[in-house]
Protein backbone atom coordinates (compact mmCIF):
# COMPACT_ATOMS: atom_id res chain seq x y z
CA UNK A 1 0.00 0.00 0.00
CA UNK A 2 1.31 3.17 -0.86
CA UNK A 3 2.00 6.15 1.75
CA UNK A 4 0.84 9.36 1.86
CA UNK A 5 3.03 11.98 0.88
CA UNK A 6 0.46 14.57 1.95
CA UNK A 7 1.05 17.15 4.86
CA UNK A 8 -1.81 16.92 7.26
CA UNK A 9 -4.34 19.80 7.76
CA UNK A 10 -3.38 18.87 11.90
CA UNK A 11 0.21 19.60 10.95
CA UNK A 12 -0.31 23.08 9.47
CA UNK A 13 -2.58 24.17 11.90
CA UNK A 14 -0.43 23.58 14.75
CA UNK A 15 2.34 25.73 12.81
CA UNK A 16 0.11 27.95 12.47
CA UNK A 17 -1.22 28.14 16.37
CA UNK A 18 2.98 28.11 17.34
CA UNK A 19 3.50 31.66 15.18
CA UNK A 20 0.43 32.94 16.59
CA UNK A 21 1.64 32.43 19.98
CA UNK A 22 5.31 33.83 18.92
CA UNK A 23 3.30 36.99 17.90
CA UNK A 24 1.39 37.62 20.91
CA UNK A 25 4.13 36.69 23.46
CA UNK A 26 5.87 39.36 21.46
CA UNK A 27 3.02 41.94 21.61
CA UNK A 28 3.17 41.54 25.26
CA UNK A 29 7.32 41.96 25.49
CA UNK A 30 6.44 45.30 23.76
CA UNK A 31 3.55 46.59 26.00
CA UNK A 32 5.58 45.60 28.78
CA UNK A 33 9.09 47.07 28.09
CA UNK A 34 9.89 50.52 27.18
CA UNK A 35 13.12 50.47 24.56
CA UNK A 36 12.91 53.22 22.22
CA UNK A 37 13.26 50.51 19.11
CA UNK A 38 10.54 47.94 20.82
CA UNK A 39 7.62 49.26 17.79
CA UNK A 40 10.57 48.51 14.95
CA UNK A 41 11.29 45.10 16.35
CA UNK A 42 7.68 44.35 16.55
CA UNK A 43 6.90 45.30 12.72
CA UNK A 44 10.39 43.37 11.75
CA UNK A 45 9.06 40.52 13.94
CA UNK A 46 5.38 40.31 12.76
CA UNK A 47 6.51 40.61 8.86
CA UNK A 48 8.50 37.45 9.37
CA UNK A 49 5.77 35.26 11.13
CA UNK A 50 3.37 37.02 8.39
CA UNK A 51 5.75 35.15 5.75
CA UNK A 52 6.05 31.96 7.98
CA UNK A 53 2.49 31.65 8.31
CA UNK A 54 2.10 32.42 4.29
CA UNK A 55 4.68 29.29 3.59
CA UNK A 56 2.85 27.00 6.36
CA UNK A 57 -0.44 27.81 4.12
CA UNK A 58 0.98 27.16 0.64
CA UNK A 59 2.75 23.84 1.95
CA UNK A 60 -0.45 22.70 3.25
CA UNK A 61 -2.35 23.48 0.14
CA UNK A 62 0.33 22.07 -2.70
CA UNK A 63 0.84 18.76 -0.28
CA UNK A 64 -2.16 16.91 -2.63
CA UNK A 65 -4.96 15.15 -1.65
CA UNK A 66 -4.60 10.89 -0.17
CA UNK A 67 -5.89 8.67 -3.03
CA UNK A 68 -5.93 5.37 -1.35
CA UNK A 69 -9.24 3.77 -1.61
CA UNK A 70 -11.11 1.77 1.38
CA UNK A 71 -11.51 -1.99 0.47
CA UNK A 72 -14.38 -2.94 -2.52
CA UNK A 73 -17.15 -5.62 -1.74
CA UNK A 74 -16.38 -9.16 -2.74
CA UNK A 75 -19.12 -9.93 -4.97
CA UNK A 76 -17.98 -9.87 -8.18
CA UNK A 77 -18.65 -6.57 -9.39
CA UNK A 78 -15.70 -4.42 -10.64
CA UNK A 79 -15.41 -1.07 -9.76
CA UNK A 80 -13.85 2.14 -11.37
CA UNK A 81 -13.37 5.79 -10.58
CA UNK A 82 -13.20 7.11 -13.90
CA UNK A 83 -11.93 11.46 -13.80
CA UNK A 84 -12.88 12.79 -17.19
CA UNK A 85 -11.26 16.32 -18.67
CA UNK A 86 -13.37 15.39 -21.58
CA UNK A 87 -16.70 13.69 -22.44
CA UNK A 88 -15.94 9.86 -22.36
CA UNK A 89 -17.18 9.29 -26.01
CA UNK A 90 -14.36 7.88 -27.83
CA UNK A 91 -13.59 3.92 -29.26
CA UNK A 92 -10.12 4.43 -27.52
CA UNK A 93 -12.14 5.13 -23.80
CA UNK A 94 -14.66 2.68 -24.32
CA UNK A 95 -12.33 -0.42 -25.03
CA UNK A 96 -10.15 0.66 -22.09
CA UNK A 97 -12.84 0.56 -19.84
CA UNK A 98 -14.08 -2.94 -21.42
CA UNK A 99 -10.70 -4.07 -21.60
CA UNK A 100 -10.17 -3.20 -18.04
CA UNK A 101 -13.00 -4.86 -16.76
CA UNK A 102 -11.91 -8.32 -17.86
CA UNK A 103 -15.67 -9.26 -18.67
CA UNK A 104 -16.63 -8.68 -15.53
CA UNK A 105 -19.99 -6.63 -14.59
CA UNK A 106 -18.92 -3.45 -14.14
CA UNK A 107 -20.05 -0.34 -11.52
CA UNK A 108 -18.34 3.03 -12.71
CA UNK A 109 -18.74 6.91 -10.69
CA UNK A 110 -17.46 9.28 -12.89
CA UNK A 111 -16.08 12.49 -11.66
CA UNK A 112 -15.90 15.25 -14.31
CA UNK A 113 -13.70 18.30 -12.96
CA UNK A 114 -14.92 21.80 -12.84
CA UNK A 115 -12.16 23.03 -14.74
CA UNK A 116 -10.90 26.61 -14.57
CA UNK A 117 -8.92 29.50 -12.97
CA UNK A 118 -8.63 31.04 -9.76
CA UNK A 119 -9.86 34.10 -11.17
CA UNK A 120 -12.85 32.12 -12.36
CA UNK A 121 -13.43 30.97 -9.41
CA UNK A 122 -13.08 34.17 -7.32
CA UNK A 123 -16.13 36.19 -9.77
CA UNK A 124 -17.98 32.84 -9.61
CA UNK A 125 -17.83 32.33 -13.14
CA UNK A 126 -20.34 29.33 -13.95
CA UNK A 127 -18.66 28.45 -17.61
CA UNK A 128 -16.51 25.85 -15.86
CA UNK A 129 -19.92 23.86 -14.06
CA UNK A 130 -21.61 24.30 -16.98
CA UNK A 131 -18.51 22.75 -19.30
CA UNK A 132 -18.49 19.83 -16.63
CA UNK A 133 -21.73 18.98 -16.71
CA UNK A 134 -21.39 18.17 -20.45
CA UNK A 135 -18.86 16.16 -20.12
CA UNK A 136 -20.66 14.11 -17.44
CA UNK A 137 -23.58 14.01 -18.89
CA UNK A 138 -21.70 12.60 -22.27
CA UNK A 139 -19.20 10.13 -20.27
CA UNK A 140 -22.46 8.52 -17.96
CA UNK A 141 -23.98 8.14 -21.63
CA UNK A 142 -20.98 6.37 -23.41
CA UNK A 143 -21.16 3.94 -20.02
CA UNK A 144 -24.53 2.82 -19.48
CA UNK A 145 -24.61 2.26 -23.92
CA UNK A 146 -22.16 -0.30 -22.76
CA UNK A 147 -23.80 -1.66 -20.14
CA UNK A 148 -21.77 0.11 -16.94
CA UNK A 149 -24.22 1.00 -13.89
CA UNK A 150 -22.81 4.80 -13.91
CA UNK A 151 -23.55 7.60 -11.75
CA UNK A 152 -21.14 10.39 -11.45
CA UNK A 153 -20.73 14.13 -10.38
CA UNK A 154 -19.45 17.38 -10.75
CA UNK A 155 -15.79 17.43 -8.74
CA UNK A 156 -12.97 19.99 -7.45
CA UNK A 157 -11.02 22.11 -10.08
CA UNK A 158 -8.10 20.08 -9.07
CA UNK A 159 -7.98 16.47 -10.35
CA UNK A 160 -6.46 14.75 -7.66
CA UNK A 161 -8.23 16.45 -5.09
CA UNK A 162 -11.61 15.80 -7.27
CA UNK A 163 -10.58 11.84 -7.37
CA UNK A 164 -10.16 11.83 -3.82
CA UNK A 165 -13.38 13.40 -3.18
CA UNK A 166 -14.62 10.22 -5.33
CA UNK A 167 -13.02 7.94 -3.70
CA UNK A 168 -14.64 8.76 -0.11
CA UNK A 169 -18.09 8.35 -2.09
CA UNK A 170 -17.01 5.59 -4.09
CA UNK A 171 -14.49 3.24 -3.42
CA UNK A 172 -13.12 1.32 -6.48
CA UNK A 173 -11.06 -1.17 -7.62
CA UNK A 174 -9.02 0.94 -10.27
CA UNK A 175 -8.86 4.50 -10.90
CA UNK A 176 -9.10 5.91 -14.75
CA UNK A 177 -8.09 9.02 -15.68
CA UNK A 178 -9.31 10.40 -19.19
CA UNK A 179 -7.35 13.02 -20.96
CA UNK A 180 -7.48 14.74 -24.28
CA UNK A 181 -4.48 14.82 -26.25
CA UNK A 182 -5.43 18.37 -27.95
CA UNK A 183 -5.52 20.66 -24.73
CA UNK A 184 -2.95 22.89 -24.16
CA UNK A 185 -1.63 21.81 -20.94
CA UNK A 186 -3.48 18.38 -19.90
CA UNK A 187 -3.04 16.80 -16.67
CA UNK A 188 -0.09 14.36 -18.34
CA UNK A 189 1.77 17.37 -18.84
CA UNK A 190 1.18 18.78 -15.11
CA UNK A 191 2.28 14.66 -13.81
CA UNK A 192 -1.54 14.53 -11.97
CA UNK A 193 -0.95 10.53 -13.55
CA UNK A 194 2.00 10.02 -11.84
CA UNK A 195 1.26 11.58 -8.95
CA UNK A 196 -1.94 9.51 -8.26
CA UNK A 197 -0.26 6.84 -8.82
CA UNK A 198 2.39 7.47 -5.91
CA UNK A 199 -0.38 8.15 -3.58
CA UNK A 200 -2.83 5.38 -4.02
CA UNK A 201 -2.89 1.32 -3.38
CA UNK A 202 -5.06 0.89 -6.58
CA UNK A 203 -4.12 0.43 -9.97
CA UNK A 204 -4.04 3.59 -11.92
CA UNK A 205 -4.82 3.77 -15.75
CA UNK A 206 -4.49 6.55 -18.14
CA UNK A 207 -6.23 6.82 -21.61
CA UNK A 208 -6.21 9.35 -24.04
CA UNK A 209 -9.26 10.35 -25.36
CA UNK A 210 -8.97 11.13 -28.73
CA UNK A 211 -11.76 11.95 -32.11
CA UNK A 212 -12.62 8.50 -32.51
Amino acid sequence: MATSRSRSPQFVGAGLVVVAVVWFGLLFWIATHSSGLRWLLFGIATAVLFLLAIVALLRGDTSGPDLRSAATPDDGIWRVLIVVDDGGTSETFRREVVETAGGRAAKAFVVAPAISSRLDRLTGDQAAYDDASTRLDATLESLRALGVDAQGRIGAHDPLQAAADGLRQFPADTIIFATHAEHDENWLEKGVVETARSRTNIPVEHVVVGTD
